[in-house]
């Protein structure tokens, strides 16, 4: 996909691994998992250090296990959840906000990682992530 992320960084689950789940990335979305490949080519740049990819592409039957929406940008590898180890999550967030140039969302999920992801027309979405009673509340900025 590119310098520093393959095809298997980027369709790599550990829920599909752990409940023996098929997360091949279908080729016609190849172009998408590219794209994403790019942009984290750049927050990698910027930082100087790895990134560590939670997740990219998702199978139906994936996404269906994590609990995500069934629009979800993973099931067409037009996101990426990732963090950089060292790197505080919110700094790594609000670079990507003010950074990259073309995303539809990012969010800080959780204290835990950025979700970034695309789309034909751009939102420039930012959000938090938490969780309250059970539920995912997502709340406009990124705090």
């Amino acid at each position: 996909m590119s310098k520093n992320f393959s095809i298997k960084d980027l369709q790599f689950s550990a829920t599909a691994a752990r409940l023996g789940l098929d997360n091949t990335c279908p080729p016609e979305l190849l172009a998408n998992m590219a794209l994403v490949a790019d942009r984290l080519e750049e927050v990698r740049a910027y930082f100087g250090r790895p990134v560590r990819v939670l997740s990219c592409y998702r199978s139906p039957l994936v996404n269906k296990a994590v609990g995500g929406s069934k629009n979800s940008a993973h099931r067409f590898a037009l996101a990426a959840d990732f963090t950089i180890p060292g790197v505080p999550v919110l700094d790594v967030a609000k670079w990507c906000a003010e950074n990259i140039k073309d995303f539809d969302q990012v969010i800080y999920e959780f204290g835990q990682w950025v979700h970034m992801g695309f789309s034909t027309t751009p939102r420039k979405q930012l959000l938090t992530a938490t969780k309250k009673d059970g539920k995912t509340i997502y709340t406009t900025g990124l705090a």
